[in-house]
């Protein structure tokens, strides 16, 4: 009986959606949305009214602001889960203090050279592409990526111990957050400015305002996507 009130409820559920489905243009039609108006609007109208030369910045960052807001709190929210399963799991399970990790492989003298000499290079290379995300390729999750890359790449040479001491726990947990924090702050600053939550300022006058927020939450999405992947990547990893 169960089972075949579980069969058609999926059925119930099923139509309308194959319905819905059928009923969408085909893939790749001329004649969609995103093709009629919503891509030459933004091409045309993006730079005067979000602030970025950036057209992926423009929508990332203005135009579906909202939806980038609740990403960058799902970031942060995987950390903390992540982080509880892992820390919980490890109860019980483990070593005594001082024993190294039976896993630990002895790093290439080569490859260590190589990451000591290009980490500078990679560190510039992801605070550019942080900060210049608005007229160029790039932004807060590419710089993000590249700066955690070249954490856990670091800490792959150098120990998990001496890698985390480069930041603090304190400073880590406020870096975590930057992200959802200053999402949050740029858009209480459009509510009480422009009167509605995220808003940015249209006129002509106040663009350099617009462009100022997106770099900042450029930079916050950078370093605080960064700070969770290296937490988790820490999290994960021994105590070697």
């Amino acid at each position: 009986m169960k089972r075949a009130l579980t069969v058609a409820l999926l059925v119930v559920v099923a139509i309308p959606l194959l319905y819905a489905v059928a009923q969408l243009p085909q893939h790749g039609s001329p004649m969609t949305p995103p093709y009629t108006h919503i891509s030459p609007r933004y091409l045309e109208k993006g730079p005067e009214e979000a602030g970025a030369e950036n057209i992926v910045t423009d929508v990332i960052l203005n135009y579906r602001g909202f939806d980038t807001n609740g990403e960058v709190t799902v970031i942060f929210t995987s950390l903390a889960a992540v982080c509880a399963v892992l820390l919980g799991s490890r109860k019980g399970d483990e070593r005594p203090a001082g024993e190294p990790s039976s896993s630990a492989v002895p790093v290439s003298d080569v490859v260590s050279f190589v990451v000591r000499l290009l980490s500078p290079l990679i560190a510039i290379f992801a605070v550019y592409v942080m900060l210049f995300g608005h007229i160029s390729p790039g932004g807060g999750f590419q710089s993000g990526a590249i700066l955690a890359a070249l954490v856990i790449v670091t800490t792959v040479i150098v120990g998990r111990k001496q890698a985390e001491a480069l930041v603090p726990v304190r400073i880590r947990r406020l870096l975590q957050v930057a992200a959802p924090l200053t999402f949050f702050v740029v858009g209480v600053s459009g509510l009480f400015l422009f009167g509605d939550y995220l808003a940015y300022p249209k006129t002509e006058g106040q663009m350099w305002l617009a462009t100022a927020w997106l770099i900042v939450i450029g930079i916050g999405i950078g370093v605080g996507g960064a700070a969770v992947l290296a937490s988790i990547f820490w999290t994960m990893g021994d105590d070697s």
